[in-house]
């Protein structure tokens, strides 16, 4: 493998995320918030979190197995596999890298198109908090399906802390949001190292288990701001459909950011350094 090729395509992994970063370090509130702010009752937002903390709960607990039923789980494995052992005929290049980007890439658009036409749907009829578990099921499935494409599994515990931290970290802006985008990079960085640690070594399973219980709360919280004025709006027949759109803008915000995160865990397996920032 190439180091130069390597070094390259890391130098192009960090602008991309900077350029995440100065996208979203500014809060950018649509004029249409503004207008409903002061109607929303104050008790949606703590209804809503509610809600989406059950769904995680429900989806983390029981719900895998079901959301892999919407997607060939095996056909993505194959996939991967198949772009990998690419790099390892042809050598690491961006004709090789791209294989796995595009792959990505196809099963988010994919996922955006469901969740527009999940939203929208909704809002006309009025429907708003009880597309949650929906939404929750289709933003899990989108960032299952780009960690596969990625080489990475989603199921043990320590996976489903990084996803919740990652939605969490995503719909963040301002000094919060580099403070828990580096936070990130130092847990994949920590997650490599456990890749090859000896068991005794790895982060405790129980200790895994009481921070996902938090970050439940946390990445509910998060989600539920970004979505409290849509989901309102959502509620209300035919004008739902504006606070329906909030659902895709909010996908789309935390699928970009996976993809992100997950391909530099991908690069450090692929030329491993001391110093990944």
């Amino acid at each position: 493998m190439s180091q130069f090729s390597w070094e390259n395509e890391w130098r192009l992994q960090k602008l991309k995320e900077e350029s995440y970063i100065v996208g979203h370090i500014m809060d950018k509130t649509p004029k249409w918030v503004r207008f409903v702010e002061k109607k929303v009752p104050v008790t949606l937002q703590k209804t809503l979190e509610t809600a989406f903390n059950k769904a995680f709960v429900t989806v983390f607990e029981k719900g895998s197995g079901l959301i892999e039923k919407t997607y060939r789980k095996e056909r993505q494995v194959r996939l991967f596999r198949e772009h990998e052992r690419d790099i390892r005929h042809e050598g690491f290049s961006g004709k090789t890298i791209r294989k796995f980007e595009r792959q990505a890439r196809r099963t988010r658009a994919k996922n955006l198109t469901i969740t527009t036409i999940e939203g929208i749907g909704f809002g006309i009829v009025g429907l708003g908090i009880p597309d949650i578990p929906i939404f929750v099921s289709v933003m899990l499935k989108s960032i299952y399906e780009i960690a596969l494409s990625y080489g990475f599994s989603y199921r043990e515990e320590k996976e489903k802390l990084f996803i919740l931290k990652l939605i969490d970290t995503a719909l963040k802006s301002g000094d919060e949001l580099q403070k828990k985008d580096a936070d990130m990079n130092k847990l994949i960085r920590r997650y490599y190292k456990e890749e090859f640690a000896e068991e005794e070594q790895k982060t405790d399973s129980f200790v895994v288990e009481l921070q996902i219980r938090r970050q439940i709360d946390a990445s509910a919280e998060a989600l539920s701001h970004e979505l409290l004025y849509g989901k309102f709006l959502q509620g209300s027949t035919f004008i739902g459909v504006i606070g329906g759109t909030a659902d895709f803008t909010c996908l789309k915000r935390i699928t970009d950011y996976a993809t992100l995160k997950y391909k530099r865990r991908f690069l450090l397996r692929q030329f491993p350094q001391e110093d990944d920032e």
